[in-house]
């Protein structure tokens, strides 16, 4: 039989998390459930979904489509490969920029040492917000334009059909 000092240690170890453990969980912020998806409707609750082949000379499309959920939040970065979602008038809707694709970044164990390489053509897959307005998608690396991407078809053939909805 244990000890009286020894079940009272073991009580203690037991019920100390529990406590800390509904403390912790009484102070922080309630869930926020997932905002749903109107599965008709691209412009709510999706995101435009491109699949982007870049060289020096251009970009070509390889992948067009509307998709349920929504963008990622991580934005910020100021990189050289820019991407701008346009109305028709030219208005900005949305920016993107991210680290150049082309750019192949590469370290040398003996030499301790970084080096960057540059690809011929890389692959690129970007997911935009919705914005029923967008016309197209301008690209840009190392602030020189290399091309656009007429998005408007898309939006406009994905109109009241349902999600996910490709283009070609």
């Amino acid at each position: 039989m244990l000890s009286r000092r020894l079940r009272l240690l073991v009580a203690a170890v037991l019920a100390v998390p529990a406590l800390a453990g509904g403390a912790i969980a009484a102070s922080a912020a309630p869930v926020q459930p997932a905002p749903t998806v109107d599965w008709t409707d691209p412009t709510q609750g999706s995101h435009l979904r491109l699949g982007l082949r870049l060289d020096k000379g251009g970009v070509t499309p390889t992948l067009m489509e509307i998709d349920r959920g929504f963008t990622s939040s991580l934005r910020g970065s100021d990189g050289p490969f820019v991407l701008r979602l346009r109305d028709s008038a030219g208005a900005v809707l949305d920016v993107l920029a991210l680290d150049d694709p082309l750019a192949l970044r590469t370290y040398n164990v003996k030499q301790k040492a970084h080096g960057t390489l540059r690809l011929e053509a890389a692959d690129v897959v970007v997911d935009l917000p919705v914005v029923d307005t967008a016309t197209t998608l301008e690209v840009i690396l190392d602030r020189r334009r290399i091309g656009t991407v007429d998005v408007g078809s898309l939006i406009q053939a994905c109109q009241g059909k349902r999600l996910p909805c490709a283009f070609s």
